[in-house]
């Protein structure tokens, strides 16, 4: 699997990662969560085969994506996922007891989520969302790939959650219901870096959005129907858009 990455993958990383049809994922957050793999050996196979040294850092750019390590775009890419997202969510969990519950949001998503708490929404029940019974073909698409592989490909991951919080009744009970179907279907689930995502959906690591909406408030919005004008989902709903 990791050789597989690095030979084929990586060198698009920066432009594919999110991609639908041949996306440019490591594929590799099930191996760090059962311990298979180390990220440690994997950034250091990555920074010896493209013969990095610390001099190559590049300082000024703090706060930047791509530039600090003086690496190539794709390998800044991955970097930036592997230590600084990867790294953020174990610092978050061991740091604060409570990392997987609502209430441990920053203060202004919980504010604007509770302000819109009442606002009107379509609902659905638990198992239905469970079953993909939805009528939106995307995300039932994305939660049978979940089922039935342990994985949501990378961009529809985030989806699949905004399209919760839009479904439940209230927003503590989406932050519960993605808690639930991660860990019982992803292969990294029960993982502080599965919960980092959960909880990105719901402002986490983010800032406030604007046009305020219904039921986001000032949470960033997304919708299958962007989605679907973003990507070419035809390949994918052909593999997992039907009940098995």
């Amino acid at each position: 699997m990791l050789r597989e990455f690095l030979s084929n993958r990586l060198n698009r990383y920066h432009e594919d990662r999110n991609q639908v049809k041949n996306p440019a994922t490591s594929g590799l957050s099930p191996w760090f969560h059962f311990g298979h793999l180390s990220t440690i050996e994997v950034v250091r196979r990555i920074l010896d085969s493209n013969g990095w040294m610390p001099d190559l850092i590049n300082a000024p750019r703090r706060g930047a994506r791509a530039g600090w390590w003086g690496m190539p775009e794709p390998v800044e890419a991955f970097l930036d996922q592997i230590i600084t997202w990867r790294e953020l969510g174990f610092n978050n969990a061991f740091h604060n007891p409570n990392h997987n519950h609502y209430a441990s949001l920053p203060e202004w998503a919980k504010i604007t989520l509770s302000e819109h708490a009442d606002d009107e929404r379509t609902t659905y029940t638990l198992e239905q969302i469970r079953k993909a019974d939805t009528h939106d073909e995307i995300w039932n698409a994305a939660q049978r790939q979940l089922v039935r592989k342990g994985i949501i490909h990378n961009y529809l991951r985030m989806l699949w959650g905004k399209r919760i919080l839009e479904w439940a009744s209230s927003p503590e009970e989406a932050a519960e219901w993605m808690i639930e179907l991660n860990d019982t279907y992803a292969l990294d689930g029960r993982d502080p870096n599965s919960y980092t995502g959960i909880f990105w959906v719901l402002g986490r690591h983010d800032r406030a959005w604007g046009p305020e909406r219904a039921i986001f408030g000032k949470i960033r919005y997304m919708s299958s129907e962007n989605t679907r004008r973003k990507f070419d989902l035809k390949p994918y709903l052909q593999e997992f858009g039907h009940r098995s």
